[in-house]
């Protein structure tokens, strides 16, 4: 039982001259520190050697991706870690203090500026969060902010797109022979990254280059976009009302509705490339996405179908006593007996020339049957070339 007390009472003695320290003893550790501390000088006693740093980024957010502005927005945490022995000390002459909390701007720090702002260049770190300090004189700091870039959307293939956007950085003051910056890691750390609804990452890079003297620090971003939402909300509506228009030709021309039926799906057609061209930037390059030519194709077929009612409906309001060419009675009527199936004696005989086929006498068809002739031509061609154009699409964008 004896013992059982003295391994106690040594337990507390141990743990009590461990963590005893007060504020005295940092506010001593402090003024000892900063007394003769310069920090316009770079960390490292070996002038002769570049001073070794250390980085990992952290990615909590994607905040957004405006395509039309090429803006690129994340929350992340740069953790930074390099060896200023000027900060280390004994721990035995502070009350076993073996590490302390100090503000960025009262100590060297690596300065590292951005080089793809999306507005003015910024620098790395704030004083909403201190730099760890251990008594060895490792300094760990830790820069949690949002980042504001610049990245070109490609959207060739847009809602279907992928995007590669980086965040770059460089030592600006210091060069390769005062700096040596590495990456333990050569991944982005997603440990605590917060999954974005539109965009999902499928790969991410940290690494460093050097480039005319100057170390350039990247992270790098693959983003594939999630692109059910576009495809319910505005591919589907949009290929659907398209198609609609080729239905025109199902409607009876005496209705008169055919015409205003034609230009409102027309006008539709606009109002989505309209909203299309709000979304996507007004760059040419890399290249022009391809649902916008999509959506083109669509108004160049609307409109192709418009002159087609307008033309149909002429044709329909033509009397007998408009003159039909010949040919296009034939053509009419042999049509109407291809489809009927009951082929009338005389397309059957063997006709010598061109000439002695025109010179007989052609058979009856009025102008509302080339009218009906006419839409079902133009329904079946048009939902051809509707399809065709989709299929182009989702050919390409796969």
């Amino acid at each position: 039982m004896k013992n059982m007390h003295f391994k106690l009472v040594l337990i507390v003695c141990i743990f009590h001259s461990v963590y005893s320290y007060n504020v005295t003893d940092e506010g001593r550790l402090f003024t000892d520190l900063f007394s003769n501390y310069n920090k316009d000088l770079r960390a490292g006693n070996d002038r002769d050697y570049p001073l070794n740093v250390s980085m990992q980024f952290y990615l909590l957010a994607i905040k957004e991706f405006v395509e039309a502005s090429s803006k690129f927005t994340v929350n992340g945490v740069f953790a930074i870690t390099w060896r200023d022995e000027r900060l280390s000390w004994d721990p035995a002459t502070y009350n076993n203090i073996t590490k302390t909390l100090v503000f960025q701007e009262k100590i060297w720090i690596p300065n590292i500026v951005t080089v793809n702002p999306f507005e003015e260049a910024y620098g790395l770190g704030s004083n909403l969060v201190q730099v760890n300090v251990d008594n060895e004189g490792s300094c760990f700091w830790v820069t949690m902010q949002s980042f504001e870039v610049i990245c070109d959307a490609d959207v060739t293939y847009y809602p279907f797109d992928k995007q590669y956007c980086v965040l770059k950085f460089v030592a600006y003051t210091l060069d390769v022979d005062w700096l040596n910056i590495s990456f333990p890691n050569s991944e982005v750390t997603l440990t605590n990254y917060e999954e974005s609804g539109l965009w999902k990452i499928e790969d991410t890079a940290n690494y460093c280059y050097i480039e005319e003297g100057s170390t350039y620090v990247v992270v790098g971003l693959h983003l594939k976009r999630r692109s059910t939402y576009y495809l319910a909300s505005l591919i589907l509506p949009m290929t659907v009302v398209a198609i609609l228009q080729a239905f025109v030709f199902v409607l009876p021309n005496d209705s008169g509705e055919r015409v205003g039926f034609s230009v409102t799906i027309l006008l539709t057609s606009v109002v989505f490339l309209t909203i299309i061209q709000e979304k996507l930037p007004e760059a040419s390059e890399p290249n022009i996405s391809v649902l916008g030519f999509l959506l083109f194709g669509y108004v160049i077929l609307g409109a192709l179908v418009t002159l087609c009612v307008i033309l149909s409906a002429n044709i329909h309001s033509f009397t007998e006593a408009t003159h039909m060419p010949k040919l296009l009675r034939y053509i009419c009527c042999l049509q109407s007996n291809i489809v009927e199936g009951t082929l009338s004696s005389s397309s059957t005989m063997k006709v010598a020339s061109k000439e002695e086929e025109m010179e007989e006498e052609p058979p009856s068809c009025s102008w509302n049957d080339v009218a009906k002739r006419f839409d079902r031509f133009c329904f079946i061609s048009s939902l051809f070339l509707y399809a065709i154009q989709v299929i182009i699409y989702f050919g390409l964008s796969a």
